[in-house]
């Protein structure tokens, strides 16, 4: 035992070279095909590297950076976000993000879900092909993972110490699914702005984007003329609901006391004044707060957070000619996931009514909402949640319900596993520069909860805009309230 004990701290303690990049070309591996390796020299900021492109079967392309020197014994696995179907190493915001780990000496590695795709929003890949919907769905989790580790065996002879997964957006459903199905596989998972409910939010919430902004003669009514209204709007709302949770911060953290009315605006004729809104704007606005409801007034999904009005103008103003990602998610994902719309239904098509029910044919393949974390919890697992309270896209109150489905399951103990943060003011997954501190290391948390048994009671946030008013704060543990 003593000499393992030793032979492990000399290998932890002394520089790891890997082999010759090119001789992954010529290894035969199980279920990987290595198509291109070449070896990149040290540059902006990352090491020199193994650049590995390849496909695991079943049709799963994939971009593994494998550390030359001073790897840190550890593995990094990145989830896709939206449909997936592109390869994004270099992204630094919701899709494929592995650069920063890369940096910090892990070998890493990230996939296009299981398909090609023209772009984020595009799923047309997914019509009549169960496969690829449930490799998307789940499977590429188990697939990536066992070719990341025989890559790093075969590059340095060596299993890595730790393995960790991070996504955002579908990426972080993904990592809440990889705790749910598979929780031997993973000692960390971050999972940010996890679209839980994924039927549910594109499939109802989606639509209902579309449809809550049309008058009776099915006009838009919020276009993007409206972006001129988005910075008084944004001022409007903070000023009705910073002070809700007890401090005037320029953040608004209490969005549940939130309750707009717009009774005391000044109601304009057009859209082009940017200081009052009209009668159709107004009630616009009100329906994507209260969320997607039935004839019968029946909520069926969530509504947009107070404080999310910054992002409006990228994810929502669009016209039906040309929608913004709100509305592209839906028109992708209805007809092509196996719901059994017709191949010419759009968001614009749904019944509140009577299509709901439809989308129980694929909610237990798609959704990441079972609180089951039992198996996770006894591999000692962590799970680190997080997202953006402002974050009009993936709304953040699936997120908070999620862990409080886990919670009653498992009352306090969760917190030894499992910590939720939340974000005030910042949207979804860093697309859009935040007002206030947005920016955190998750990956070092993480590693210290991990590895050093630090569970996160706070982690240090700033804000990288220079123009910013609040620069830093301290996130706190949900039900608890940041600091800044």
């Amino acid at each position: 035992m003593r000499v393992l004990v030793v032979i492990l701290l000399y290998l932890i303690a002394t520089t790891l070279y890997g082999k010759d990049c090119n001789n992954l070309l010529k290894r035969n591996f199980e279920n990987i095909t290595v198509n291109k390796a070449e070896q990149i020299t040290e540059q902006n900021g990352l090491p020199s590297f193994c650049k590995v492109r390849g496909i695991i079967n079943p049709n799963i392309g994939f971009e593994a950076r494998l550390p030359y020197k001073n790897w840190n014994k550890k593995f990094f696995q990145a989830g896709c976000g939206g449909f997936c179907g592109l390869i994004e190493p270099d992204r630094s915001s919701q899709s494929n993000a592995i650069n920063h780990a890369l940096g910090k000496g892990y070998a890493v590695i990230t996939t296009n879900g299981g398909h090609e795709g023209k772009h984020l929003g595009d799923a047309n890949w997914a019509k009549n092909n169960p496969l690829a919907r449930e490799v998307y769905a789940f499977s590429v989790i188990k697939f990536t993972y066992d070719a990341g580790h025989q890559l790093i065996r075969e590059y340095y002879d060596l299993k890595p110490i730790f393995s960790y997964f991070s996504g955002c957006s579908n990426g972080g459903r993904l990592a809440a699914k990889a705790a749910q199905i598979y929780p031997e596989l993973f000692d960390g998972i971050i999972s940010g702005c996890p679209i839980l409910n994924l039927t549910e939010n594109a499939g109802i919430f989606g639509p209902w984007l579309l449809q809550a902004n049309l008058d009776q003669q099915k006009t838009e009514i919020l276009t993007s003329k409206f972006n001129v209204k988005l910075e008084w709007l944004e001022e409007y709302v903070l000023k009705k609901c910073d002070d809700l949770d007890g401090f005037k911060d320029q953040v608004i953290q209490n969005v549940k006391d939130c309750n707009l009315t717009f009774e005391d605006v000044e109601v304009c004729s057009n859209s082009i004044n940017d200081k009052c809104l009209t009668d159709k704007e107004k009630n616009t606005l009100l329906k994507l707060y209260a969320g997607p409801s039935n004839s019968l007034g029946e909520k069926l999904f969530y509504g947009i957070n107070p404080g999310s009005e910054r992002y409006l103008g990228h994810w929502y103003l669009g016209t039906i000619e040309k929608p913004r990602p709100g509305t592209l998610l839906a028109d992708g994902f209805l007809p092509n996931f196996g719901f059994n719309f017709s191949d010419s239904f759009k968001a614009i098509d749904f019944d509140f009514d009577n299509d709901v029910d439809k989308l129980d044919l694929q909610r237990e393949l798609l959704d990441a909402t079972n609180p089951n974390l039992k198996n996770f919890f006894l591999s000692n697992g962590k799970l680190l949640m997080w997202a953006g309270l402002a974050d009009p896209l993936v709304l953040p109150q699936q997120t908070v319900d999620y862990y409080e489905s886990v919670k009653k399951l498992y009352g306090d103990e969760i917190e030894s596993y499992f910590r939720l943060f939340l974000i005030p003011g910042m949207g979804h997954c860093w697309e859009i520069e935040s007002r206030i501190p947005d920016q955190m290391s998750m990956l070092t948390v993480i590693e210290n909860w991990v590895e050093k048994d630090i569970a996160p009671d706070f982690i240090p946030i700033k804000n990288s805009n220079v123009d910013a008013t609040v620069k830093n704060g301290l996130l706190r543990p949900y039900p608890q309230m940041a600091k800044y």
